[in-house]
C-alpha cells in the first residue's frame, strides 16, 4: 500500500519538481499539492479520515501562513498526520519551533531525495527525523517544562499545607476513583481514606469533590 503524502510550498518550481523526483518512487503517492497554508488546509477538509496525507512536507517560509502556524493549527486538527518540515537552511531555533508546534522533524531542500523518502518511511514506522543538535534540544526543554511543573505542583502543595499522602489522594479524587479504590491503589483502608479527604476539603475550603476537582486542575495539584 502507497504512502500518501502532502506538499506544501509557495514556490511552483520546487513544488514540482519535488512532486517529479517523489514520483519515481512506486510506495509513495501525491494526494496533496498546496501553494499556501490556507490552501492546504481547505484541501484537507475534502479528505474523509480515511484518505487523509499521512505525512505533509511543508515549506517552512511561506507568504500569509508560516509553516510553523500550519503546523500547529493542522497537528491541532488531524493530529493523525506527521509533518516533515522544509528548510533551505538549518536555522535551529525556527525548526525547534516547528518541533514545539507539532511537527515529526525537518528536511532541507537540497536534500537527495532517497534522504526524503528514507524519512517518510521512518515517519510511517513510527520514528522521528532530527539531527543531534535538535534533539538534543528537544529532550533540554521537555526537561525543563517537567521541572517547572513539579516547581508548581510543590508550590502550590505548599500554599495548602497538603502532605505527599493527600496530594496523592486527591489525584485519585480528580480521576474519579472511588474511596475504596484509592485506598486500595495506595495500600491504605477506605476509612483512612475518608478521614484524608475530609483533611483535604479543609485545608482547599471546599465542601465537595466537584470543587476539590476543579480546584485542584486550576491550581496544577493535579491532572
Amino acid at each position: 500500500m502507497s504512502i500518501q503524502i502532502g506538499i506544501v510550498e509557495d514556490q511552483a518550481r520546487i513544488r514540482e519538481n519535488l512532486k517529479t523526483r517523489l514520483g519515481f518512487f512506486e510506495e509513495i503517492e501525491i494526494v496533496l499539492e498546496a501553494e499556501n497554508a490556507d490552501n492546504a488546509l481547505q484541501q484537507l477538509q475534502k479528505f474523509s479520515k480515511l484518505t487523509l496525507p499521512q505525512i505533509i512536507l511543508m515549506d517552512i517560509e511561506m507568504p500569509g501562513k508560516s509553516g510553523i502556524e500550519a503546523t500547529h493549527i493542522i497537528k491541532k486538527e488531524y493530529p493523525e498526520i506527521d509533518i516533515l518540515i522544509q528548510t533551505v537552511f538549518e536555522n535551529e531555533d525556527k525548526i525547534f519551533q516547528s518541533i514545539q508546534a507539532g511537527a515529526s522533524g525537518y528536511l532541507l531542500k537540497d536534500d537527495p531525495i532517497k534522504k526524503y523518502v528514507d524519512a517518510i518511511k521512518e515517519l510511517v514506522n513510527g520514528g522521528a527525523v532530527l539531527s543531534p543538535s535538535i534533539a538534543i534540544k528537544v529532550m533540554k526543554f521537555v526537561k525543563n517544562e517537567q521541572s517547572s511543573k513539579v516547581d508548581k505542583v510543590k508550590e502550590a502543595q505548599e500554599e495548602f499545607s497538603l502532605s505527599d499522602r493527600e496530594l496523592e489522594i486527591l489525584q485519585g479524587i480528580v480521576e474519579d476513583l472511588t474511596e475504596p479504590q484509592i485506598g486500595e491503589k495506595l495500600f491504605i483502608s477506605p476509612h483512612t481514606v475518608r478521614t484524608h479527604i475530609k483533611n483535604i476539603y479543609k485545608k482547599l475550603h471546599v465542601h465537595s469533590r466537584a470543587s476539590a476537582v476543579r480546584l485542584a486542575i486550576k491550581r496544577g495539584l493535579a491532572q
